[in-house]
């Protein structure tokens, strides 16, 4: 029989790290960061054993009372008995705190797919997962399109670090094994950064959002990130030496590979003197990439990756994630999760592109169960949910006004 306790942070951590289910946001350290939340860490205990746990993010504010567990609890969920009786323990917390909703998404896959989203036959499936959640009153928001409103994305593109890094680049596209082989010759390098390499990465969102129109993080908020996961937390930054681009460009032009292609000629002569003005612009040797990663246990994940407007031609990126796919694995990480895409591979997607990047990398096709409310207080739910829905909308138009015209003026 599973019972219910409080347990520290430093157990709910050492639990969850360890997990095959585990999982940033179901541990004390990202609870840190949620400000406008409460929250509570519960072991499921087997008499004196702990069997999982769950990082409950409480809130109350007008109009709304609700529980939510990131990532759903962390348990073994190939073990139905044990799945039930701590989502029955979940729920009966619920009740006891009079909440007005219950929240859960699960890191639990829903069926193994091929890269392009095709279900692998005779795959691993955990829809029964879904139906045991449903059957305990939990309303599930369906399978449908990623970026459909859910507090996580369902879908994901993970690379499997279990083999040689040999053989995890073999599996990379060949336009990713070329700029690798590129970099060599034109002075591309990854480093570990520091703290004070932050706002390079700030630099960098701030350029992306002027094209797409989001609105970019202040420093504080990767600096408070770095913060709260302490060693968990890892910043790459990505350099050019603009100084061994030039010679390398030269050497190339000098060996005489180019005297039958008078247009590859000119092209590398243009690509020397675009070396040239970039080094009087930004100095020798400019940071051209950066991201910010998580790792816990055997799992990491690519939260924040930037690279320069002006260096997008030399695909800074590509070598970022060559160097963070090594170091990952160095530091025993079994599964690089690349972080979320539509879960559409139909060249229509307007979301496409993310996808395309991603799969180049040799990564596996990832689709979660998704989101599950166990509703107490329907009128108040709906209610709250359809001004929720009505905020968020206002939000995004209002940071497309502010965004989008920069972009148009810029």
């Amino acid at each position: 029989m599973i019972t219910c306790k409080q347990i520290s942070d430093v157990q709910l951590d050492a639990f969850v790290s360890a997990h095959p289910y585990g999982h940033y946001m179901k541990t004390s350290l990202w609870a840190k960061l949620q400000k406008q939340d409460q929250p509570h860490f519960i072991g499921f205990f087997e008499q004196a054993q702990l069997k999982g746990t769950a990082m409950i993010l409480e809130r109350k504010s007008p109009g709304i009372h609700y529980y939510y567990v990131p990532w759903g609890p962390c348990l073994n969920y190939d073990d139905p008995q044990l799945c039930e009786q701590c989502l029955r323990g979940l729920i009966q917390l619920a009740e006891n705190a009079k909440v007005d909703f219950l929240r859960v998404d699960p890191n639990v896959l829903r069926m193994e797919r091929d890269i392009k989203g095709n279900p692998i036959e005779g795959g691993e499936n955990h829809e029964a997962i879904t139906a045991l959640l449903t059957s305990l009153g939990f309303v599930h928001k369906g399978y449908g399109y990623a970026y459909n409103g859910s507090w996580v994305n369902r879908y994901t593109l993970i690379i499997d670090l279990t083999p040689s890094i040999e053989e995890i680049v073999r599996h990379f596209s060949k336009a990713r094994q070329n700029s690798l082989r590129r970099h060599a010759v034109i002075g591309v390098t990854t480093r570990l950064g520091t703290k004070d390499d932050v706002p390079q990465l700030c630099e960098f969102e701030r350029q992306l959002s002027q094209i797409q129109g989001f609105k970019p993080h202040p420093q504080s908020f990767f600096e408070a990130l770095l913060d709260a996961f302490g060693d968990h937390a890892v910043l790459y930054v990505t350099e050019i030496d603009l100084d061994q681009m030039i010679n390398g460009i030269q050497q190339e032009i000098d060996s005489g590979k180019y005297h039958k292609d008078p247009e590859a000629l000119q092209s590398k002569l243009k690509e020397k003197e675009k070396a040239a003005a970039l080094k009087s612009q930004y100095g020798a040797k400019p940071a051209i990439a950066a991201g910010l990663f998580l790792r816990f246990g055997a799992q990491s994940w690519d939260l924040y990756t930037y690279n320069h407007k002006d260096f997008n031609f030399i695909k800074a990126v590509d070598n970022l994630h060559r160097f963070a796919v090594e170091d990952m694995k160095n530091h025993g990480v079994l599964h690089y999760d690349m972080c979320g895409f539509s879960g559409v591979t139909d060249k229509s997607d307007p979301h496409y592109g993310l996808y395309d990047y991603k799969r180049s990398f040799g990564s596996v096709y990832t689709e979660r169960i998704g989101e599950f409310d166990y509703i107490r207080k329907p009128a108040r739910t709906a209610r709250w949910k359809k001004a929720d829905r009505f905020r968020r909308r206002v939000k995004r138009k209002l940071i497309s006004l502010r965004y989008g015209k920069q972009e148009k003026h810029s």
